[in-house]
Parts: C-alpha cells; sequence; structure tokens
C-alpha cells in the first residue's frame, strides 16, 4: 500500500486523525509494513513484543486458547495494551483471509502518539468500548446460565420418580412376605439405586449452588473429615458406564497413613471423575489407570495415573489458563475446574507430568 492511501485510511481514525498531512506522511513511511497470510500468527499470548498495529487491509482474530475473542479489521488497532503496561501479550492474534499491518514501534508510540492527549483520548475511548462490550456479552452469558441451571434442575424431578420406582422395585424382590426369597438380582438393583441416588443429589448440589451463586448468596464452604477409600471407590462406581471407561481397569492404592482428610467430598469427587475420565480418553482399550493417595508431609496428595499418549507439546502453556481440550465432545472446562478447586477452595497445589508416547499423570495436594 502506497503513503498516500496509508494517509487516507490513517486521516479516518480517532487516533491519528487529527496529525497535519505531513505528520502523517511522515509517520506511515517510518512505520513498517507486515504482511500476513490467511490464518499465519502475528503474536502469541504470552509473548514480550513491544509493539501495536494499524490494519489497512483485512481482518485480524483475536484470540485466547481456542476462544475467538474479537475479529478487527481495516482502520482498527490492536496490541496496545503492550505497550501501556509493558507487560505479555494478554492473546493471540493472527490474519483470517489474510491482512496488512501497519507495526508502530514503542519507540514511534512514545515519540508520536503518547505525548499527544488527543491519542491518548483515542485509546481511552478504544478500550472503554472494549470493556463495554466484554461487561455486555459477561452479563448475557452468566444469565443464559442461571437460566440454564434452572431448567437442569426442573430436569431433575423425574429422576426422583425414578428412584421411588426403583425402591418399590427392590421391596418386590426382598419378597412382599416372611416366607418369600429375595431374587436374583437383588444386590445388583441395591447398588443401582445407590448410584442412582447420589449422583441425584450430587447433582442438586451442583445446581442450587449455581443457583445461589447466581442470586449472590453467601454461602458456607464445608469442609469434614472423609474417608478416602470408600469416597474414591463411590467415584469409581459412578464412572464404571462411561464411554471412555468401558473395558478399562481402575486400580486403587491409598496408603495405610492416608485413610482420611478434612475436605469438600463433593468437590474432591469432581476433581477425580474430571481426571479419572480424561484419564479413561487416554488410555487404550483393555488398559489401566491408577488412582494413589499417600501422604506427603503436611498434605494429602492425590494422582491419577495413565499410560496414555501423553499430552501434546502445543497445548500445554495454555492448559490451566484456557478451556482446552483433545476431545471431540469436550469443552475443556474439566482441568480448570479441577484447579479451581484444588488451589482456591483447598489452598492446595495442581499439577501434572506428561511424556508423549508414555502417559500423563495428574497430582493434587491439599492440606491435611
Amino acid at each position: 500500500m502506497d503513503i498516500e492511501q496509508k494517509v487516507a485510511l490513517l486521516r479516518t481514525t480517532d487516533l491519528m486523525g487529527f496529525l497535519e498531512t505531513p505528520l502523517l506522511k511522515q509517520f506511515a513511511a517510518a512505520c513498517k509494513e507486515i504482511a500476513l497470510n490467511s490464518n499465519e500468527v502475528l503474536f502469541h499470548e504470552g509473548s514480550m513484543e513491544n509493539a501495536m498495529y494499524f490494519i489497512l487491509s483485512g481482518e485480524i482474530v483475536i484470540y485466547k486458547g481456542i476462544k475467538q475473542v474479537a475479529i478487527l479489521t481495516a482502520g482498527q488497532y490492536f496490541g496496545e495494551m503492550s505497550l501501556l503496561e509493558a507487560k505479555p501479550r494478554s492473546a493471540s492474534a493472527r490474519a483470517g483471509t489474510g491482512a496488512l499491518l501497519m507495526e508502530i514501534t514503542e519507540t514511534q508510540f512514545n515519540q508520536r502518539l503518547i505525548s499527544d492527549p488527543r491519542s491518548l483520548a483515542s485509546i481511552i475511548k478504544t478500550l472503554s468500548s472494549r470493556i463495554r462490550r466484554d461487561l455486555d456479552l459477561m452479563a448475557a452469558d452468566f444469565r443464559k446460565l442461571s437460566l440454564f441451571m434452572h431448567d437442569i434442575k426442573n430436569c431433575l424431578t423425574p429422576l426422583g420418580l425414578s428412584e421411588m420406582y426403583v425402591e418399590e422395585l427392590i421391596e418386590l424382590f426382598e419378597g412382599t412376605s416372611p416366607g418369600h426369597k429375595p431374587r436374583e438380582g437383588l444386590e445388583e438393583l441395591r447398588k443401582t439405586f445407590e448410584v442412582m441416588h447420589r449422583t441425584g443429589d450430587t447433582l442438586l448440589t451442583l445446581v442450587n449452588q449455581s443457583l445461589d451463586h447466581a442470586k449472590r448468596l453467601s454461602m458456607e464452604y464445608v469442609k469434614e473429615k472423609t474417608a478416602i477409600a470408600p469416597l474414591i471407590q463411590e467415584t469409581v462406581e459412578g464412572l464404571s458406564c462411561h464411554n471412555y471407561l468401558k473395558g478399562k481397569r481402575i486400580e486403587t492404592n491409598v496408603a495405610s497413613d492416608a485413610q482420611e482428610g478434612v475436605f469438600n467430598s463433593l468437590d474432591i469427587k469432581r476433581v477425580l471423575q474430571n481426571l479419572i475420565i480424561n484419564a479413561g480418553y487416554a488410555t487404550g482399550d483393555n488398559g489401566v489407570i491408577e488412582v494413589a493417595v499417600k501422604n506427603k508431609g503436611p498434605h494429602i496428595q492425590f494422582s491419577v495415573i495413565d499410560k496414555g499418549s501423553g499430552i501434546p507439546e502445543e497445548i500445554r502453556p495454555y492448559l490451566f489458563k484456557d478451556p482446552v481440550t483433545t476431545k471431540k465432545d469436550g469443552n475443556g472446562l474439566g482441568l480448570l475446574s479441577c484447579k479451581e478447586i484444588v488451589e482456591e477452595s483447598h489452598d492446595g497445589n495442581f499439577w501434572y507430568e506428561s511424556k508423549v508416547g508414555h502417559g500423563t499423570t495428574f497430582h493434587f495436594a491439599i492440606p491435611r
């Protein structure tokens, strides 16, 4: 793009439209031009380049992990936060269908723009608009989620009725008079009922907690002394029919000095569920998943071990930052939930070890 075309485009913006034509020409001539092919990445989240960019043509996609944040087009600019804060990039940027950019370095920014109140006012206006848009989107998403949780609660009513029917069936299997012998399959039916009942209670508790959070009602976070081996057993039984775990064996190893802990049993069960399901996805047919628990100083350490293919190197930097998943039907929220429960709710630590081709172990340690 020639200088005259650049000046004509810059003239239409609040950022530099107030500059005299000779200054605009000088500025446009001094700035480096960058051409990006379709889907070519300009910078990654966390990188330290100190430059902002003005879009001359095409479009730029701003994204965090797998989530698209915005699409910017000709006449818009981005990357200014790295110059204002001198911090790593808060998101990644790539070309959409190709793009032509004008790079504004830190030196050019300080000399030409930040010293002029009109440029600062334009940047503040742009940032304010982006914040307002993000807040509106967050509010709309939160409302949709609250309505969704309310509807889920209504859907749990038939589950309660099913429990009643199963209870009646258990009574029939036990026998309707003292002389009757229990029917074959009674124990399996009882176990099925226990799993249904626990799952229903867990779902109802989670839904009520979510609705209370939406209403901004304060709730006490309860931590109680809990037997660890039975909790793991309940978790494994509840997951026995999961598609990722069929035909696979789950072994448990709870050390003799790690039989009990003080924690929120519902949330720790959620962590174990997420990790075991992930391990099941990574484990081949007839494979083995191990759940191990041991004391480690003042903490109890839980480990979920698989012998799968390991975590790809390219997604590791984003694993605990954004929703990232390799599963076709996944949403990438499981590990974020685990990390929040362990580190924020239990003051613990959550980490992993992985070797491509050899498997992955997720650990979490919480105070005893």
